[in-house]
C-alpha cells in the first residue's frame, strides 16, 4: 500500500482509485471510514462524478486523500480530474438553453413588476379609490337645561333638551339626502346621549358608561344629543366627527349627515 505507482495512468482517476482499493482488498465502506467520507462520495470519486460535490475543490481534496491512502501519485490524478471537470462544464453549457443566460434578468424584471403592481394597488386604495362623501355636521338650536344643573343630577342629560313632542318630526336640512349610516359612539367618560335616525325615531337613549361603545346601523342623517360632548368619540360611516370649534357649550344637539 506504500509502494508508489507509475505517474503514467492510462485509466481515468476514478478507475485508478477503484483498482487500488480492490488490489488492497478494501471495501467502499472501509475506505470511507478511513478517509472520513460518505460512501456516496467514495462511489462518486470512483465514477468520476464530481457533480455530487459542492465544488471541484472538494473533489480535488478527496482525490488527493484517496491517492495518498493507497500510495498513489496524486499529481496525474489531479490533472486528469481537472480535465474531466472542464469537459463536464463545457457539455453542461452546450445543453443549457440559449435564453437561460437571460433568466436572472427576466426574474428580476418580474419581481420589479410585481412590486410596482403592489405599490400601485396600495396607492389606489389609500389615495385613488372612490372618494369618501363629505360629512355635514350642523348645530341644532334647542333650549338646554343649564349644564351646571345637569351635572348635579344622577343621570346626566336625562333632561338635557327641552324638546317638544313634535321634535321627532323636525325637518332635515334640504341638502342632506337619506342614506344608510353606521354610527359608532365610544365613551371616554360616563355620558348621557340620545340618537335619532332620519325619520326622528329614537335609536338609542340613555347613559353610556366610560369605556363602553355603541354601534348602530341606521337611516341617516341622524340627530345626536349629548350632555357632555367631549366625553364621546363619534364616528359616522367610518369618518371621525369633530365637534370642537362647532359647539358653543358642552351640551349639544347636532345633525350629522353626508353631502
Amino acid at each position: 500500500m506504500n509502494q508508489a505507482h507509475s505517474d503514467n495512468y492510462i485509466a481515468p482517476p476514478g478507475s485508478v482509485l477503484r483498482d487500488a482499493r480492490l488490489s488492497a482488498g478494501k471495501s467502499v465502506e472501509q475506505v470511507a471510514e478511513a478517509l472520513n467520507l460518505l460512501t456516496t462520495h467514495v462511489e462518486a470519486l470512483e465514477c468520476n462524478d464530481y457533480s455530487r460535490f459542492n465544488s471541484p475543490m472538494f473533489a480535488r481534496g478527496y482525490i488527493r486523500s484517496y491517492a495518498r491512502h493507497f500510495g498513489l501519485d496524486e499529481a496525474p490524478l489531479l490533472k486528469d480530474s481537472e480535465r474531466i471537470c472542464r469537459r463536464d462544464e463545457e457539455q453542461a453549457q452546450q445543453r443549457r438553453p440559449k435564453g437561460s443566460t437571460q433568466a436572472p434578468i427576466q426574474a428580476r424584471l418580474s419581481v420589479a413588476a410585481l412590486v410596482a403592481l403592489i405599490i400601485w394597488g396600495v396607492s389606489y386604495l389609500l389615495f385613488g379609490g372612490e372618494p369618501k362623501p363629505r360629512l355635514d355636521v350642523s348645530l341644532m338650536e334647542e333650549r338646554y337645561v343649564p349644564l351646571q344643573e345637569l351635572r348635579s343630577r344622577s343621570l346626566l342629560g336625562e333632561s338635557l333638551l327641552q324638546v317638544p313632542s313634535t321634535a321627532s318630526d323636525a325637518e332635515l336640512s334640504p341638502e342632506l339626502l337619506s342614506h344608510p349610516a353606521s354610527v359608532r359612539l365610544d365613551a371616554v367618560q360616563t355620558v348621557w346621549l340620545e340618537l335619532r335616525d332620519a325619520d326622528g325615531t329614537v335609536q338609542f337613549r340613555g347613559q353610556l358608561e366610560a369605556g363602553q361603545s355603541q354601534s348602530l346601523d341606521v337611516k341617516g342623517p341622524v340627530q345626536l344629543a349629548l350632555a357632555y360632548w367631549p366625553a364621546v368619540r363619534i364616528q359616522y360611516n367610518q369618518q371621525d366627527v369633530a365637534l370642537d370649534g362647532l359647539a358653543e357649550s358642552n351640551a349639544v344637539r347636532v345633525q350629522i349627515g353626508e353631502l
